[in-house]
């Protein structure tokens, strides 16, 4: 089977956003403006994350290799974990206070937890709808993700009105923010396992929902720094819900050519190397953007292609390939 390269592509794109995230540059530069670029058009990152995980999970469940898939992300979030230990071990008082940074993850490590729950809680839910009411297996997932989406959306919006205080990590986690969206990918592969790419949205209306999306997301930001400050993060735009979801099946829908070298070692690189990169960057006294972002993104791109060849989690050679017009096997 063939690689999906607009979802390589889309990836490599993602993760050089979000080094540039951490680089800060928004936030000590911030404007209204830059604010509907970080706490708008950028959220859309993670859910887009998301939902490209969920796609790839639907992949390994339909092949009877959910625990595999499982295990593996368990891996490549325990082998990063130790990789980042001198940065987060200070920050550990106690066996709880342990359980909840391995829970939650380092810094950008979230996400891998996030990722982590949201493919348990589907295959849980998988096995429970199975056992239950099988035909009603993906309509009780459905159900599960919008209320999950729901909650982590209200319980934000709760914590930006000052009724009371909600911390960022009651909804921006892996069963409100992230199981939503791998939910979504994973119906996606079901659905173009089953119908093949046919049987996604026509193209206009994905562009048009696309587009729509992301100024939606812009909008949401623009009212929300008006209403509470460009101080606040707006961590799950209700607009996500659209721009994401349209901009992964645009990408899934566009053909692209194959890069001349493979993109997912680099796009892993640069998503889990870049703040050991950004600081190494500050201890050398690098301040500027740009010199900021050649540490970010070229150290890890150069760490990838020396790597790449050998046994390490995220930069190994990949065991199966998926077909740009088949898309994950039913």
């Amino acid at each position: 089977m063939h690689r999906i390269h607009s979802l390589d592509y889309l990836k490599l794109g993602l993760a050089v956003l979000v080094a540039f995230g951490h680089t800060y540059w928004l936030q000590v530069n911030m404007t209204p403006y830059l604010y509907m670029v970080g706490n708008g058009l950028m959220r859309a990152m993670v859910p887009t994350f998301c939902i490209v995980a969920g796609y790839f999970l639907y992949s390994a469940v339909a092949r009877d290799k959910g625990g595999k898939w499982l295990w593996r992300v368990t891996a490549l979030y325990g082998f990063w974990m130790a990789v980042y230990l001198p940065f987060w071990l200070n920050e550990v008082h106690g066996p709880v206070s342990l359980v909840k940074t391995l829970a939650w993850g380092y810094f950008h490590l979230w996400f891998m937890a996030g990722i982590l729950v949201a493919g348990a809680v589907i295959l849980l839910l998988r096995g429970f709808a199975r056992r239950i009411a099988p035909a009603y297996e993906y309509r009780i997932l459905m159900a599960a993700a919008v209320v999950c989406a729901l909650i982590g959306v209200v319980l934000q919006y709760v914590s930006l009105s000052g009724i009371m205080h909600i911390g960022v990590k009651k909804f921006s986690n892996g069963l409100f923010m992230c199981f939503p969206f791998v939910a979504i990918g994973y119906l996606c592969g079901r659905r173009v396992a089953r119908l093949g790419m046919p049987g996604l949205p026509g193209r206009w209306l994905v562009l048009a929902l696309t587009a729509i999306g992301l100024g939606l997301l812009m909008a949401e930001a623009w009212l929300v720094q008006a209403w509470r400050s460009d101080q606040v993060m707006l961590d799950i735009p209700a607009s996500s819900y659209v721009a994401a979801p349209a901009l992964f099946i645009a990408t899934l829908g566009t053909a692209m050519p194959a890069p001349p070298l493979r993109l997912d070692p680099i796009s892993a690189s640069i998503y889990f190397m870049h703040v050991l990169a950004l600081h190494l960057a500050r201890s050398l006294g690098f301040q500027d953007l740009g010199e900021l972002m050649l540490f970010a993104v070229g150290l890890p791109t150069l760490a990838a292609l020396l790597l790449q060849r050998l046994p390490i989690p995220g930069f190994g050679k990949p065991k199966h390939r998926y077909d740009a017009q088949r898309g994950p096997r039913a």
